[in-house]
């Protein structure tokens, strides 16, 4: 639990158990903190389930990252899942960056999100998939990919983005993955968010992308969501840092965050 104290975000709660942890919070910016979830296990197995509430009180802001990529191994039992339930108060600021997700051979992972964002909230919501390693060296080796993602707004739904990844039924065809491996998201969901800050956004970043593709939507309710693919990982994160580092700039009035790793 994220809460506005003076001008200053403190962690009023905070509860975990298993491998999975927090770090405590580090102030890269001296008014809002900054925290890592830590898998202290070195990655997701068979079976394995997480779960993860935020709150994020009013007026409050905090950015949430990960120590390091989160890795899922072989699971032929059961599928590994971890869903996540966020709650956004009034003129709350959630800057959510993970880094990548790898699935390995064999691997079956499920991701569900669910936010719920009063009025004047604003939403950075980052996701990158990547292929792991396969003892024979084709990326696609996982079984498969599932994420669904649901934004509310004043208990309305805003968006619903449901990704489902399937190697073996196909997934490098026209409008599905084409040639590409790897793949990314950047939601931003801002009440000055529109159509105007989506085209000059596009114009920041459409460059960036090397050898790959990149398209900007903008959503009904003040928010754009940039959809990216490329053959590695860095050329997403160089975008999604881009793009980050302009929406911060625009609607934040907010220098750049740098995540220390």
């Amino acid at each position: 639990m994220a809460r506005r104290k003076g001008n200053k975000t403190i962690i009023a709660n905070c509860y975990y158990e298993g491998a999975f942890k927090v770090t405590r919070p580090v102030y890269l910016e001296e008014e809002s903190p900054t925290i890592y979830l830590i898998h202290v296990g070195g990655g997701y197995v068979d079976g394995d389930f997480y779960s993860t509430n935020l709150l994020v009180e009013e007026g409050a802001e905090i950015s949430v990252t990960t120590q390091s990529y989160t890795k899922v191994y072989k699971t032929p039992n059961s599928p590994v899942i971890q869903e996540m339930n966020i709650t956004l108060k009034a003129e709350s600021l959630l800057e959510y960056m993970p880094d990548p997700l790898i699935a390995y051979e064999g691997a079956r992972y499920i991701q569900h999100t669910e936010v719920h964002m009063e009025e004047g909230a604003c939403l950075f919501y980052c996701d990158i998939t990547t292929p792991g390693w396969s003892e024979g060296g084709s990326p696609f080796q996982y079984d498969s990919i599932r994420s669904k993602l649901k934004v509310y707004k004043e208990e309305k739904l805003i968006l619903f983005d449901h990704l489902l990844l399937e190697p073996r039924s196909g997934i490098s065809h026209l409008m599905q993955m084409e040639q590409y491996t790897h793949m990314g998201t950047f939601i931003i969901l801002h009440k000055q968010a529109g159509k105007h800050f989506g085209d000059q956004l596009y114009e920041h970043v459409k460059d960036q992308v090397n050898g790959g593709k990149i398209g900007i939507s903008t959503l009904p309710e003040n928010g754009v969501i940039i959809r990216m693919f490329a053959h590695d990982t860095r050329s997403i994160e160089k975008v999604i840092t881009y793009a980050h580092q302009y929406a911060r700039k625009q609607l934040l009035e907010k220098s750049d965050l740098v995540l220390r790793k």
